[in-house]
């Protein structure tokens, strides 16, 4: 973005004592830095870099294309118990979680919900806390649109009423079939319409600059019906984790409401 007088040549150079815009020289149009010039790199505190590569997420069924390196080595992580990672190749069992899932938000609802689902009539367009699959992986699972899911991961297990889309298609990926699955990041426990929430199903994994969570995308798997509670709830989970070959078994509450109660 050009940041200096109208008709000033490429070939202008600041005087020595010059200040403000006349202290910019005519090939430095930016306004990126400090110093008025543009940069590739930051001049400190870049923990990765400095160019940016492709990196797999942290939990990914695929093996990073480009690298030897799967995801990136300078992420930050929590190692604790209520945050086990899934396996990714080159690790084995990834296919105990087989889909791939990711959120994002609705016209409906202002941020992340907390407001907008007390505003009756927005309450009233977006009803119920949902989840989008394609038709070929409804007809994988069993899912029946306007039914009950159940989806997993090794920190949790939601439930989520069933939208069966054309807008989500399968995807061939070095040679095999990934079923990709959406779900929206605006219910929770609060609101005149309540539902599971989906950021229950994250793990915890940070971009090492800037701290923004990596893992907006994640590895699942999706049952038909709804989710157990209680002690059921934890015994599925549990299960999960195990044939995956965690070290990590979730503790404490995971999800807790009564089911005929209209989720959390």
């Amino acid at each position: 973005m050009p940041d200096f007088e109208k008709g000033k040549a490429p070939s202008y150079v600041p005087p020595e004592d010059a200040d403000g815009v006349a202290g910019i020289a005519g090939n430095d149009p930016f306004i990126m830095q400090g110093d008025g010039k543009g940069a590739l790199y930051v001049p400190q505190g870049l923990i990765d870099g400095p160019m940016p590569t492709h990196y797999e997420p942290v939990e990914s069924p695929f093996s990073n294309p480009l690298y030897g390196q799967q995801a990136n080595p300078t992420r930050k992580e929590y190692d604790r118990d209520d945050n086990p990672m899934h396996p990714s190749p080159p690790q084995g069992h990834s296919e105990v979680f087989p889909f791939v899932f990711t959120t994002s938000r609705l016209t409906e609802h202002h941020t992340a919900g907390g407001m907008s689902r007390f505003v009756h009539r927005l309450a009233e367009l977006q009803p119920e806390m949902f989840v989008e699959v394609s038709p070929e992986l409804a007809h994988e699972r069993g899912l029946e649109h306007g039914g009950w899911a159940t989806i997993v991961t090794s920190r949790s297990a939601i439930e989520a009423r069933v939208l069966v889309t054309e807008r989500l298609t399968p995807l061939r990926v070095d040679g095999r079939v990934v079923h990709q699955v959406w779900l929206p990041y605006h219910w929770g426990e609060g609101g005149l319409v309540t539902g599971d929430s989906a950021n229950d199903l994250f793990g915890i994994t940070l971009d090492p600059n800037v701290l923004i969570q990596e893992s907006k995308v994640g590895t699942c798997d999706v049952r038909p019906g709804r989710r157990p509670t209680g002690p059921e709830l934890r015994a599925l989970v549990a299960g999960y984790v195990d044939r995956s070959g965690s070290d990590h078994v979730p503790h404490g509450p995971i999800v807790t409401a009564d089911p005929e109660g209209g989720g959390r």
